[in-house]
């Protein structure tokens, strides 16, 4: 529930083109971000695959995430961005199988909440932390809970003895913790943005003060001067924090 209500949030923001830059910063068209967010949604509403008896896959928990998040990964190509995602998605595994285990979100509804919350607000501003770049936090994001949900599956059937359930992957609220993640990440990645834009912003005012004040300012005759055509391209790739 909490899942479909996130994608839905999501893909108002993207109608109204709230997402612009978030995902033309990635090189991806908001009408693409849309039938991806498209879906997960009607992932969700199929009911998991079952095969070998006692083995099930979620569509919107486990094949999709998986997916995209191998294709974000290669999109990263092999430079430290890539690295980053990597270590991040260890790191949102580390905390899923910590909140899981602490909170098995299948005794309860309120249990699988808290599991939910504990995994989408700690993942995502991991990922954040870890990936500082919008594709790399995705990708750290959608592999991380995937992984982590399998040492989890792994860990209550050949560890805990319990050889009697059902090999669950993607279920219990992986695919909500999975979109919680991506939009706690997406929106701390922005705040963290307009903080920096707002302190560089902060830095050019004295030197315009100095200008309108009629003051000499000195400048060194052997720096290399930016044509006027390639300054906001260069302001714009400073703030792309997916470029290294």
């Amino acid at each position: 529930m909490i899942g479909m209500l996130v994608l839905a949030a999501i893909a108002v923001m993207i109608f109204f083109g709230l997402t612009d830059r978030f995902f033309s910063k990635m090189g991806v068209a908001n009408w693409v971000a849309f039938l991806v967010v498209l879906a997960f949604a009607v992932a969700a509403v199929f009911p998991p695959l079952v095969t070998g008896g006692n083995v099930s896959f979620s569509y919107a928990g486990f094949f999709l995430p998986l997916l995209l998040g191998v294709v974000a990964m290669f999109a990263l190509g092999a430079n430290s961005s890539l690295l980053r995602a990597l270590v991040g998605a260890l790191a949102i595994a580390g905390i899923t199988v910590a909140s899981r285990i602490a909170i098995p979100p299948v005794e309860g509804y309120k249990s699988a909440i808290a599991s939910i919350l504990i995994v989408g607000f700690a993942g995502g501003i991991t990922a954040f932390i870890i990936g500082q770049g919008r594709l790399a936090m995705l990708a750290s994001v959608l592999c991380g809970v995937v992984l982590g949900d399998f040492i989890c599956a792994m860990l209550f059937r050949f560890v805990t003895g319990a050889t009697g359930t059902m090999f669950m992957l993607g279920q219990n609220g992986i695919f909500d913790s999975l979109v919680t993640a991506a939009l706690v990440g997406g929106i701390t990645l922005e705040i963290g943005n307009l903080i920096r834009r707002a302190a560089t912003n902060r830095q050019a005012v004295p030197v315009a003060a100095q200008f309108e004040a009629g003051e000499d300012v000195k400048f060194d005759s052997t720096e290399k001067t930016v044509p006027a055509d390639e300054e906001d391209d260069l302001f714009e790739d400073y703030f792309n924090d997916d470029v290294d």
